[in-house]
């Protein structure tokens, strides 16, 4: 039997390589006869880079940028040399890992490094750029990242708007002149992994704007920023935005980049199955295993244990998933989802041995195959 093993990361325990190599062990201590091929996946967030870069035989560049705060520091991006692809996380430069607790504040905090590695992939001659946005600490709509990108924003006064956030509310003006030219020949895609539209109660700023340290006013201020910034783009565009499918991740990131240089925004998940030729590797499989952390509702929006799920079905194949937590709210995507947890144990015991864990679930799973498979 053929096993193709596609898991994404679960997040603050294992890494995807990490997790397919203890699925991958538990199975074959039951049943040594398997043949297991290995395709860890990333839906545009954290450890995106990593995955393609390792896969494709890529190398990483270092560049000094801001954090969301200004201050400086090194970032990374991936580099395909033969296809002339940078591949670029928005969380190196401009992630909540970046700060503090106490240093959150989407106000201040903004995706000007994120534009200073756009900047940087550009000038080494990127004909395709490669944006993941999972894991950011803005809501400036990506505001920051044009400013990086050699944009003027002004307010009515012709004064500069500041950075993050609050340059929202102010901004009267966009000039894009300087930044323009640069992506004439560079076709950009934006990989998320949320459907989540920019404005209203499933927008940016109401449903992350608290995960990245906003209060009710900030919302409120926030969204109001964010709606008189969508009216610009809108307007100098001529495109209509407000209702783009995952426009309003990463604090609304992709619509500009929509807007002036026409990029689109692609599924983070699907994108990294289609690169890594896993489509290819599933005409040659007789069954799936997928998982990630928590196997949810939100699994069901674009996450990479859906959406291997879903490119299965259509080729008919079974799918099994393992998370830590499971919910039966996610049950129609798979043939059957199991758990990890095995008895009753805090979370942090959990996360602490997951490795262990789903090496002994597969174990058990791997002697039910064996058993199918005669």
């Amino acid at each position: 039997m053929r096993i193709l093993i596609a898991p994404n990361a679960m997040k603050g325990s294992l890494t995807a390589d990490e997790f397919a190599n203890a699925i991958g062990e538990g199975l074959l201590k039951a049943n040594p006869s398997l043949e297991l091929i290995k395709r860890p996946l990333a839906d545009g967030g954290d450890g995106t880079t990593t995955l393609l870069v390792n896969a494709l035989n890529g190398i990483f560049i270092h560049v000094d940028v801001c954090d969301p705060l200004g201050r400086k520091i090194q970032a990374r991006f991936g580099w395909l040399a033969d296809s002339k692809c940078a591949i670029i996380e928005m969380a190196e430069a401009s992630g909540l890992d970046l700060l503090a607790s106490h240093e959150l504040n989407p106000m201040i905090a903004s995706s000007f490094g994120t534009g200073e590695l756009i900047r940087s992939a550009l000038r080494h001659g990127a004909k395709k750029i490669i944006l993941g946005i999972g894991g950011s600490a803005t809501v400036d709509g990506g505001l920051g990242m044009l400013m990086a990108l050699g944009f003027l924003a002004t307010d009515h006064a012709g004064h500069k708007v500041s950075l993050g956030g609050d340059g929202l509310i102010s901004l009267a003006h966009l000039s894009f002149e300087n930044g323009k030219d640069d992506f004439a020949d560079c076709d950009m895609i934006v990989a998320t992994d949320v459907t989540n539209v920019l404005l209203g109660p499933n927008g940016a700023a109401q449903v992350y704007g608290p995960q990245k340290g906003a209060d009710a006013p900030m919302v409120v201020a926030l969204e109001k920023g964010l709606s008189n910034y969508l009216s610009i783009l809108e307007t100098q565009s001529g495109k209509t935005l407000g209702d783009v499918i995952g426009g309003g991740a990463a604090g609304g990131i992709a619509l500009p980049l929509m807007a002036y240089f026409n990029a689109r925004v692609i599924n983070g998940a699907s994108l990294v199955i289609e690169l890594l030729g896993i489509l290819d590797e599933l005409k040659l499989t007789d069954l799936v295993i997928t998982g990630e952390g928590s196997l949810d509702v939100q699994t069901l929006n674009g996450k990479g244990a859906a959406a291997i799920a879903l490119a299965a079905r259509e080729a008919g194949i079974p799918v099994i998933a393992i998370g830590g937590l499971i919910n039966d709210q996610a049950s129609a995507l798979f043939d059957g989802m199991f758990s990890i947890v095995n008895r009753p144990m805090e979370l942090s015991e959990a996360m602490t041995n997951a490795y262990e864990l789903t090496a002994s679930l597969s174990f058990e799973l791997g002697k039910a195959i064996g058993i199918y498979s005669k």
